[in-house]
């Protein structure tokens, strides 16, 4: 297989993974628009935020922080071995041992709850009613954690024989379960907010037992067994143990991040999340569907000892993130508040809720290529059963994210938290790929500059232009719908004359991008 064959079908993993993951996400946007319209940023929404984000953040130190970046290097290994039956044993021995830990540390996390909650949000024992609220919810909610560390174990099994699609197909019943839930129940609920949680374990539910036909198809038959001292098994847990934070380093910050802004006004908490989701939405449609496929792939070279390819890979995922994420930040950073109003200000969500959260995703998205940059590299590292460097790695960036968090918030209120994150994550980057360096050589990440700055300038200009342009329209008394054509349209003339300037400045890389892409399509539909 050529290089251009191996970008090819990286490529088509990417699209396998980003296509049901754009329904995902404006399935997403329409759960969060449900959670603006009954809870906007007040009390029940800020509760709702924290007694969602302690199973949450659990889930992704467990599940994609820890456990599938140790699982999967190893499990392709496996693969390799000519007789399939070592490899559906231990697959299943792992099954069943995350399960009985999964068990127990979601009994713990209920019988804890409060100690979490006092923990995590300590500023809210000063609202009355806020604290046992939030108990409540969330201890309602750790089940999820239990069947969304499964699912993510069954994404990562499926990932390993390329299958993307269906695993990446499952948060869209997460987002249904949440939704229909809301739609017929929270508008005669004394506390919506119990909805909505109700809800979110239903989607969890629906997360594994998807993808629970589709193991079986590929091999796995799920037959019952317990065994901590399987060596593979063991191995996997030596390398989760420092992956439960080194590969969590962004969901650690932002946990942190909540846990200061509850000490803040009303509506911070929310407002963070409010903004997270919409940066989220834009890594969704690339950044983390790339991730999704590179972590196989990154482990298949490992497992047959070619580093050479494996810079290649990263090397041409880094280009091609950043052709994406810096029009994508600009976009973000020129368009704030039009996006928070047409997208969430209506009922309990009002312009105050919009100005707050709107500051939020402004300092968001100036960190948002650096996020991605972080999810090409960081899967390098786990590839090579690496999870210590991250470890080290992840302790400096938390320790300067609090430090430069306490630092901002007393100007920038919220907004200095948002842009802590941003530039917690730029410094996170840059550290991971130095190390890489010196890890496997010379990775060739410098010879990146150039279409970078290009990218990076083309941006700029495309953000500038929005952002003087989007007033002249007079649009922010219009009705909705009006709203929502302008920002569409001005997202669209973005994307136009971002690549407008690329085909001036940049058009071999155009041009090599947009061949790639043709050939991928050719190969998907012959």
């Amino acid at each position: 297989m050529g290089p251009d064959d191996r970008k090819t079908r990286l490529i088509r993993s990417t699209a396998a993974v980003a296509a049901p993951t754009l329904v995902s996400r404006v399935l997403g946007y329409v759960r969060d628009l449900l959670q603006a319209y009954y809870l906007g940023t007040g009390n029940s929404a800020d509760a709702f935020t924290i007694a969602f984000t302690i199973p949450n953040l659990f889930r992704r130190l467990t599940g994609e922080g820890a456990m599938t970046p140790a699982f999967v290097p190893a499990f392709t290994e496996l693969k390799r071995d000519p007789g399939p039956g070592r490899l559906w044993r231990f697959g299943n021995v792992f099954f069943w041992d995350l399960a009985l830990v999964m068990a127990l540390t979601t009994a713990l996390g209920v019988l804890c709850a409060p100690g979490l909650v006092k923990v995590i949000a300590y500023g809210f024992g000063d609202v009355a009613g806020k604290w046992g609220l939030t108990i409540f919810m969330t201890r309602v909610m750790f089940p999820y954690l239990f069947f969304i560390t499964l699912a993510a174990l069954a994404t990562g099994i499926l990932n390993s024989f390329g299958r993307f699609f269906i695993p990446a197909s499952t948060p869209i019943l997460f987002n249904l379960a949440v939704i229909i839930a809301v739609t017929g129940f929270a508008r005669d609920a004394r506390e919506p907010a119990l909805v909505f949680a109700a809800g979110v374990v239903i989607g969890g539910v629906l997360q594994l037992a998807l993808q629970i036909p589709f193991l079986w198809k590929q091999g796995m038959r799920f037959t019952f067994g317990l065994s901590f001292r399987d060596p593979v098994v063991r191995r996997v847990g030596r390398l989760m143990i420092p992956g439960v934070f080194g590969a969590s380093v962004y969901q650690v910050n932002f946990a942190l991040s909540r846990m200061i802004a509850s000490g803040l006004e009303k509506g911070s908490t929310s407002a963070l999340y409010y903004a997270s989701r919409i940066e989220e939405l834009t890594l969704g449609l690339f950044s983390i569907a790339l991730a999704a496929a590179l972590l196989p792939a990154f482990s298949e070279h490992v497992a047959a000892r070619d580093i050479g390819e494996l810079k290649r890979t990263l090397g041409f995922s880094l280009k091609l993130t950043a052709v994406v994420s810096f029009p994508a930040a600009a976009g973000l950073m020129a368009l704030n508040t039009p996006i928070m109003r047409t997208l969430f200000e209506r009922g309990q969500f009002d312009s105050g809720s919009t100005a707050i959260s709107s500051s939020c995703l402004l300092f968001f998205a100036f960190g948002l290529p650096f996020v991605s940059g972080v999810k090409v590299v960081a899967p390098a590292f786990f590839s090579l059963k690496d999870t210590r460097t991250p470890v080290a790695i992840g302790i400096v960036v938390m320790v300067v994210n609090t430090a430069v968090s306490l630092l901002l918030m007393g100007r920038l209120r919220v907004g200095g938290l948002a842009l802590s994150l941003s530039l917690s994550q730029m410094l996170n980057f840059v550290l991971l790929l130095v190390w890489l360096d010196r890890k496997i050589g010379p990775t060739g990440a410098a010879g990146l500059a150039a279409p970078v700055a290009k990218s990076a300038a083309a941006a700029a200009l495309m953000g500038t232009v929005l952002r003087l342009a989007w007033p002249l329209l007079r649009v922010e008394g219009a009705a909705f719908v009006v709203r929502a054509a302008a920002l569409a349209g001005a997202i669209i003339a973005g994307i136009l004359i971002y690549v407008g300037i690329i085909r001036i400045i940049s058009p071999g890389d155009l041009r090599s991008v947009i061949g790639l892409l043709r050939k991928a399509a050719v190969k998907e539909n012959p």
